[in-house]
């Protein structure tokens, strides 16, 4: 078994281990209604929403090719010509307490291969984490199997918890600075943290939902993106309007920032999400800013578990 950094050539490879877990594939016809068809029959766009980049090897090329220019770590595990399992990791640079680290995330193993794949792939991803001196994992609170499988092969242990919040945009009464921002080289962002939106890690979440991969695909293109710089009272941020799959007037907000959220920068965002058409906005939010929130908020039930190690 050889643990190596992925290349284009794998790119099939890794589809395919994707898309063997999906057990069925289906779209919406005419009529709206759900009807089951061979994979070979769906188009990218209704690939995609089975599971993101990996469902096809069109938009699996391209997110790996923006991996491998330096925006992100693919790691392979390969026997006998076959990939077993496969994991992406972003360095992060952040504030106290999570600080430099190597965020783990999609990694994916073959079904019913042994330990030693498990091993093999964390040992590398551990060895490679040392400069940066931690590594940070996230998975549902509910998902006790996952939790497992981290601390059994990575050593983790909880850091933070975070959950999605329903605020509605709304006019505010304070005074802000605002403007289309679309630069999105990632040095911006070292020594900020995610003030909302953290569901994932700063870095990966930057790389997935700042920089724009998919306009070439119309479907995705149409669901509308603000992005925006901010200076709230002083308090600055980079803000991220991403309009939901299914529900045009509702948005979830990614938010980097050198600031933990504050009072001023909620009021602006509930502002830009109201001037820009949206009824209610997503936030994900560590449990410290929650009582920022107004009274007529909502949260989700499920939490997302941010754990990490020290290497």
């Amino acid at each position: 078994m050889q643990v190596r950094q992925a290349t284009l050539d794998d790119s099939g490879k890794i589809v395919r281990l994707f898309t063997e877990r999906v057990a069925l594939w289906q779209r919406l016809n005419a009529r709206g209604e759900v009807e089951d068809l061979p994979y070979a029959s769906l188009t990218i766009y209704e690939r995609w929403l089975h599971g993101g980049a990996w469902m096809s090897l069109e938009t699996g090329a391209i997110w790996l090719s923006h991996l491998l220019s330096g925006n992100g770590g693919a790691y392979v595990l390969e026997h006998a010509g076959e990939i077993l399992a496969y994991a992406e990791a972003f360095a992060n640079d952040e504030l106290t307490p999570m600080d430099e680290h190597l965020h783990l995330a999609d990694m994916l193993v073959a079904a019913s291969w042994p330990d030693d794949v498990h091993h093999a792939l964390a040992e590398t991803i551990l060895t490679d984490a040392r400069a940066l001196g931690r590594v940070s994992v996230t998975y549902p609170d509910y998902d006790k199997e996952l939790a497992t499988y981290f601390r059994k092969y990575f050593g983790t242990n909880e850091s933070m918890r975070t959950r999605r919040h329903d605020v509605s945009a709304q006019i505010g009464q304070s005074f802000y600075k605002s403007q289309a921002f679309d630069k999105d080289d990632s040095a911006m962002i070292d020594g900020w943290t995610m003030a909302t939106g953290r569901w994932g890690s700063p870095r990966a979440l930057w790389e997935k939902e700042w920089t724009a991969h998919w306009d070439s695909i119309p479907q995705i293109a149409q669901r509308a993106k603000h992005r925006r710089y901010v200076n709230a009272s002083g308090h600055e941020a980079l803000v991220c309007f991403h309009q939901q799959l299914y529900n045009a007037r509702k948005a979830d907000v990614y938010c980097w920032s050198p600031r933990n959220l504050s009072t001023q920068l909620l009021v602006a965002i509930r502002d830009m999400g109201h001037r820009l058409g949206f009824r209610t906005l997503s936030l994900a939010l560590p449990e410290a800013s929650v009582e920022l929130l107004p009274a007529d908020s909502s949260a989700e039930p499920n939490q997302q578990v941010v754990a990490t190690v020290d290497v």
